[in-house]
């Protein structure tokens, strides 16, 4: 497949996205419940609703951006700078939770309080994930039509 200027973008932008994230992930992985992970990495705090609920919530999506997301959408991102359809592919696949993640997120965000009602959190730190999945999620659908 060829590949254009649009590809390049997409795959690079995938690879950063996800590369941050799994590094902060994987920080949240290896020291769960360390202060610097819940400022930074969960938000909120664990005494501003049930703590059990608060860390199994935040350690699942850790663990599988981690080991499970993460490596395929950086998978699909290299595989469609190199122009092959299973880039595309796995592209389009990674671009699920993207979009999936920030549903869950942006309920429990608003029913439970957790983090800081801003225009900065809502419009850089939590939509920059589904436009960059819808985005991505349409042109990778295209390019495999």
């Amino acid at each position: 497949m060829a590949v254009t200027p649009f590809t390049w973008i997409v795959g690079i932008s995938g690879i950063a996205l996800m590369g941050v994230l799994m590094t902060v992930q994987l920080i949240a992985v290896i020291r769960p419940r360390s202060a610097w992970t819940i400022s930074n990495v969960y938000g909120g705090s664990p005494d501003s609703t049930d703590p059990k609920a608060y860390f199994a919530f935040n350690q699942g999506t850790a663990w599988a951006d981690t080991f499970f997301w993460g490596p395929l959408q950086i998978a699909g991102s290299v595989g469609m700078i190199m122009g092959q359809r299973w880039g595309f592919l796995l592209a389009l696949i990674g671009s699920v939770p993207f979009v999936y993640s920030a549903i869950f997120i942006f309920v429990w965000d608003r029913d439970m309080h957790v983090r800081q009602n801003t225009f900065y959190y809502w419009c850089i730190v939590w939509g920059v994930w589904p436009v960059f999945g819808v985005f991505e999620m349409i042109y990778c659908f295209m390019r495999l039509l």
